[in-house]
């Protein structure tokens, strides 16, 4: 007996791959950015989770805070490649288990580095085969109807160029997710299926 067909599990009708093929994608050129990229891992349910790590405590920098596995991109690689290598460093995320879906917009960080959110879904079953590392202190999964449901903090930062940009606190269970993090998810919340 075959299993029942699951409708997340067809890309062609996965609400995520329609949204990202229905939009213009955002791509900066920041040549004296460093180039970086993460892996924004959705589950396949009717109300994703998104994976999420706090940094341990042990780094040189960001420590503490609430990010999507990525890092910086080796040479020669793509963001891509970079976001699937990063979330198996960090997490121990099988890349064979991310159906990859696309790039988000492009965003920066005003410590100078030029992130490529990657987008991808995942299998709820992946969440069990994750595993804390020595970067990561803890594994969180919000739902993005919890994270829809808290109180937007909206704030508004001016870089050293005086450029105004804005800044976003999403506090979860007791956690602060902000800055770049919270970008990339405000895009998601307000812009994606749902």
């Amino acid at each position: 007996m075959t299993a029942p067909h699951d409708p997340l599990d067809d890309i062609q009708a996965d609400p995520w791959a329609l949204w990202l093929s229905g939009r213009t994608r955002t791509a900066l050129e920041l040549p004296h950015y460093r180039r970086a990229a993460v892996l924004v891992a959705l589950t396949r349910e009717a109300d994703p989770r998104v994976l999420l790590t706090v940094r341990s405590s042990e780094l040189p920098t960001h420590k503490g805070q609430i990010a999507f596995p990525g890092g910086s991109l080796d040479a020669g690689e793509t963001p891509t490649q970079a976001a699937l290598r990063e979330a198996q460093e960090e997490v121990a995320l099988d890349p064979a288990a991310v159906t990859l879906l696309g790039e988000l917009d492009d965003v920066f960080t005003p410590v100078g580095f030029h992130v490529t959110p990657v987008l991808g879904r995942i299998a709820p079953e992946a969440l069990d085969t994750l595993r804390v590392t020595p970067e990561v202190a803890q594994i969180i999964t919000p739902t993005l109807a919890e994270l829809r449901a808290v109180p937007l903090v909206r704030e508004r930062r001016t870089l050293p160029d005086g450029t105004e940009v804005p800044l976003y606190r999403y506090p979860w269970r007791g956690l602060d997710i902000w800055g770049m993090t919270a970008r990339v998810l405000h895009d998601l919340l307000e812009q994606g299926p749902g």
